[in-house]
């Protein structure tokens, strides 16, 4: 993906766009996929199911590996899943770091556990695995037993993967090889990293595409890869960044977006000037119409909110180093 070079104007005229307050914003209960989430998940991607599951960008990117294009098709297809009529969320979570000779963050889906939950029907889509997957042991997931369904079993280029699901009562979904899905073994959650949680209560759990990055972990091996990307020159200290978009529901208005960052006192004292850059950034582009952005500070974390033209967004999430889709409720199956 192309990342263009930051756009770089003097820090004064950046804060023009900037509303300065110690915090006074009303803190989100954590949204479930993050509370469940993998301690290690090292980014995520989160959304709509109806559009996730239809949008033909996103097909393409997971289309990057065919194991997890094939298991995910065969998952929908056997458990009867119609996704322009389903309600809940599907959410992309890396855990892994692409190995030697694998250049992107797409090549990382191979190391992705696909995450499904707050389906409409949860007791229809245990029955629909018990039905249409066999059963084969369980995994213990954050203290409890979830049956193991398999889903595929594939041999590649000598390389055996072994896709299973696993469910528990309530209808949360994981889908992935079973090495990835050990990585959910451990009693507690992404939600219960203290600076997780402190960013994830800063966006709100109800937007319908959210994300999440672990800025240390991805630099210590992705550096090169981020050329063109600011994340590379945040400060050390910083553990999560959170995101969230939300579309307006008539075209060509504003998009919401929160912008979140959590980490030592030290880390979040020095990050004023990366939000800085990224704020210059967009005063380069058309601004949208509606009220000034918001910056929002505390010891351990900083929030920013605003309102963003199509133009403005892509130019963030390239900033972010995130896959840039067309975020129209209405292009993934259903208008908000």
């Amino acid at each position: 993906m192309r990342r263009p070079a930051a756009i770089l104007i003097p820090a004064a005229a950046a804060l023009v766009f900037l509303s300065f307050a110690s915090s006074c914003r009303p803190k989100n209960p954590v949204p479930d996929w993050v509370k469940t989430a993998p301690r290690d998940s090292l980014a995520a991607f989160s959304g709509e199911a109806g559009w996730m599951l239809t949008h033909p960008e996103v097909q393409s990117l997971i289309s990057h590996d065919p194991m997890v294009e094939r298991a995910l098709e065969l998952f929908l297809q056997k458990a009867h899943i119609s996704p322009r009529l389903e309600t809940g969320r599907v959410t992309f979570h890396v855990i892994g770091l692409p190995q030697k000779g694998e250049n992107t963050l797409q090549k990382g889906l191979e190391h992705a556990l696909i995450q499904l939950n707050q389906f409409k029907d949860p007791a229809a889509l245990v029955g629909a695995l018990a039905e249409s997957f066999p059963q084969e042991g369980s995994l213990r997931i954050q203290g409890r037993d979830w049956p193991l369904y398999v889903v595929l079993d594939i041999e590649t280029g000598g390389t055996k993967a072994h896709i299973r699901a696993a469910s528990d009562e309530a209808g949360q979904v994981w889908i992935g090889s079973l090495e990835a899905l050990t990585h959910l073994t451990t009693r507690e959650g992404l939600g219960a990293q203290p600076d997780a949680a402190l960013a994830a209560e800063w966006i709100s759990p109800r937007a319908p595409f959210q994300g999440y990055l672990q800025p240390e972990a991805l630099l210590s091996g992705l550096r090169k890869n981020l050329e063109g990307s600011i994340v590379k020159d945040l400060p050390q200290g910083v553990n999560a960044l959170f995101w969230s978009i939300t579309p307006a529901e008539e075209k060509d208005q504003p998009v919401k977006f929160e912008l979140a960052l959590a980490g030592t006192p030290d880390g979040i004292n020095q990050v004023t000037p990366w939000l800085q850059r990224l704020v210059a950034a967009l005063n380069a582009v058309q601004a949208a119409p509606g009220a000034a952005p918001e910056l929002m500070q505390e010891k351990r974390r900083v929030g920013l909110r605003c309102a963003l033209t199509t133009q403005q967004l892509k130019l963030v999430m390239e900033k972010l180093g995130q896959p840039w889709f067309s975020f129209s409720l209405s292009e993934g199956g259903r208008k908000a």
